[in-house]
């Protein structure tokens, strides 16, 4: 960092798991709250696959296979009831934008259009 009223020097520090430390060994406190089992939130990832896969195989297309909807994006319509790429294109762009965070209406319809696409609708 440049600082014009101090005279120069250097200061080394290093990137820890706990932060930035001017050394290269650091403590990691045990910090309480932090349980959680890997194998819980392993299964949940592992059971959305599955549900992804098995829309694959029925021959529905899944939503992760609509132009401009992720995996992240697919986890939120699944908890806001949408579960199909059918579901999407008959869901209300109002109501669905008011349930997911940080989606617009406008959005939603551009999902829906493409999800129509997709479908040749």
């Amino acid at each position: 960092m440049d600082a014009p009223d101090l005279p120069p020097e250097e200061a080394e520090f290093y990137i820890t798991s706990e932060g930035i430390a001017d050394t290269e060994k650091g403590e990691v406190p045990e910090v309480q709250g932090l349980n959680f089992e890997v194998e819980t939130l392993f299964e949940e990832e592992h059971n959305f696959e599955e549900s992804q896969t098995s829309e694959r195989i029925s021959g529905e297309h899944s939503l992760v296979e609509v132009k401009g909807i992720g995996d992240g994006t697919v986890k939120n319509l699944v908890r806001s009831g949408i579960n199909s790429v059918e579901d999407l294109i008959k869901s209300d762009p109002e109501s669905l934008a008011s349930k997911i965070s940080g989606v617009s209406s406008k959005k939603v319809v551009e999902w829906q259009s493409n999800a129509k696409a997709l479908l040749s609708i």
